[in-house]
């Protein structure tokens, strides 16, 4: 290739790389900014359950922390995304065929209930 040609087609290719890197940077900044958004909803239901007030006037997070036993295995906080808003869940492995679960569920209209039996005993 001559050096006429070189210099002829050095901007075109430039310019084509400079709109595909462009349009990833587009793509990438749209794409990374919508699991951001609901990695926020879900820090958002996690820290509403872990706030609520229950036994002894301790928060759910504390209260359910002290009752953790050396024998328990902190399987840690979920949250997971449903048709009705959030299910957040607390569970703890108390040997290997036997698991205890502590489930709650924040509404579309923010509305916080226990779903699960060991929640609402802990919560009452």
């Amino acid at each position: 290739m001559s050096a006429v040609m070189r210099l002829a087609t050095a901007p075109a290719i430039r310019h084509r790389g400079l709109r595909k890197a462009r349009y990833w940077l587009f793509m990438l900044l749209v794409c990374g900014a919508l699991p951001l958004q609901a990695d926020d909803e879900y820090d958002r239901a996690l820290q509403q359950v872990k706030a609520l007030s229950c036994l002894d006037y301790e928060n759910v997070d504390a209260y359910l922390n002290r009752k953790l036993k050396p024998s328990h295995r902190d399987l840690g906080w979920q949250v997971f995304k449903n048709d009705h808003g959030y299910d957040v869940e607390r569970s703890f492995m108390v040997s290997k065929s036997m698991e205890l679960r502590y489930r709650w569920r924040l509404s579309h209209n923010g509305e916080l209930s226990a779903i699960s039996d060991r929640a609402k005993s802990l919560c009452s």
